[in-house]
């Protein structure tokens, strides 16, 4: 018998979250975010402590004699054990022949697919572009192109347009009176990876068109930072949404413009240290060398835009914590939040990365190596900006014990001073 079923073991990475619940059916839901597995897994919720055991350490034998007094036999864990080999959710060498097809697959396609068509929002062009007008009609009650000062950074959620969409309608029209043609989308990368920043050369597919990848100026980019750590984890772009989510917007106010996709990892290790960024190399170096990359376009009669894809508090039980959302709790989570976002609109990496140590990022602010990553940035560049923030949003769910907040600015250049 292969070991994977005498010593059943869960592979990772994998999403595993309880769904539902509250007056409604619950359900165990296991899905794969890198995209090995394409269908989730639905259980019932009281397979969630059976399930907590595979970690390969446990036989089946043992299992079986600890949930005997609830029923559980031979067969029933049998049967849970193939359904789980048969989504690609075990860590034996199927899945690990898929995992390298997968990987492989990616790396020689020269378009990135888009992965949340018809799960996040509509395949169909015309309804996908319907639905893009009619969020950014609620947009800026004046025109913003009649703003003074050149777009140079957009900042956006990333979290899907059921919760945010209306952010993402009021902040994307800021876009009208860019004058770039190249965008730099910087996001999240929500899956683990030893490096910190990740860059893609593949164009990327949307239900509204390709948008094409900038494959001159990443190349560049690599060669200055190291091309095997900058590709290292491109497979993360596969099925990460940060930047996928930013790209119908992009089509709708900006058509035909010129991406760089760059996702950044975590800064956990340098939060518990308290050690800024730029005392690593693995950040220093990047920075670096994309703000060379940036004056190199600028010199040649280019203009650069950011955009970031980035969400802010991610607070309540669903993620880990023990106190339980109440309206009074989000209170204090605005109040913090408004903090964050006057260090971003100060151009202020270093009060950034102090706000997150003072109690160790316990807002689980995903977005916060990005907008660290473009502050920086920006003081590299000499860039004096001004910054205007949109809207502030809280996608606060109650009974499920999840909040994420996230917001919407516009970063420009005074009007008089729009060169780099």
């Amino acid at each position: 018998m292969d070991s994977s079923y005498r010593r059943p073991k869960l592979r990772w990475p994998l999403d595993i979250r309880m769904h539902g619940g509250a007056g409604g059916p619950a359900a165990l839901v296991i899905q794969c975010p890198i995209g090995v597995s394409e269908k989730p897994l639905f259980l019932a919720p009281a397979v969630a402590p059976l399930v907590s055991l595979l970690d390969g350490s446990v036989t089946r034998e043992e299992i079986i004699e600890r949930f005997a007094p609830q029923g559980l036999t031979e067969a029933i864990l049998g049967e849970l054990v193939e359904l789980l080999d048969s989504h690609l959710f075990l860590a034996n060498t199927r899945f690990f022949a898929a995992e390298r097809e997968s990987r492989e697959s990616f790396e020689e396609a020269s378009v990135r697919r888009a992965a949340l068509a018809g799960r996040s929002y509509p395949p169909e062009p015309a309804k996908l572009a319907s639905m893009v007008r009619g969020l950014m009609a609620t947009g800026p009650g004046q025109d913003p192109s009649a703003i003074r000062g050149e777009p140079l950074c957009l900042v956006a959620p990333h979290i899907d347009y059921g919760r945010g969409g209306r952010c993402y309608g009021v902040t994307y029209p800021h876009l009208a009176g860019s004058s770039a043609s190249l965008f730099v989308l910087i996001g999240t990368a929500h899956q683990y990876s030893e490096q910190l920043f990740h860059l893609c050369s593949k164009d990327f597919e949307t239900p509204m068109g390709v948008a094409r990848c900038d494959t001159e100026f990443v190349a560049k980019l690599a060669s200055r930072y190291g091309v095997a750590r900058s590709f290292a984890g491109q497979f993360l772009h596969k099925r990460e949404h940060s930047l996928e989510l930013q790209l119908p917007f992009l089509g709708a106010t900006r058509p035909g413009v010129s991406i760089v996709p760059v996702l950044v990892g975590s800064m956990h290790s340098m939060v518990a240290r308290q050690r800024a960024p730029r005392d690593y190399d693995v950040y220093e170096s990047f920075v670096a060398a994309l703000a060379e990359c940036i004056r190199e376009h600028e010199g040649a009669g280019g203009r650069v835009c950011i955009i970031a894809g980035v969400d802010m508090a991610h607070v309540g039980r669903s993620f880990g914590d023990t106190e339980s959302l109440t309206p009074e709790r989000m209170e204090v989570v605005a109040q913090r939040d408004q903090e964050y976002l006057g260090a971003i609109a100060r151009g202020d990496a270093g009060r950034l990365f102090a706000h997150i140590c003072e109690d160790g990022d316990a807002r689980r602010i995903c977005g916060f190596p990005t907008m660290h990553t473009v502050l920086d940035l920006f003081a590299r560049l000499g860039r004096r900006t001004s910054t205007e923030l949109i809207s502030y949003d809280q996608a606060v769910d109650y009974p499920g014990e999840c909040a994420v907040t996230f917001a919407g600015m516009v970063v420009r250049a005074p009007a008089h001073a729009t060169g780099g």
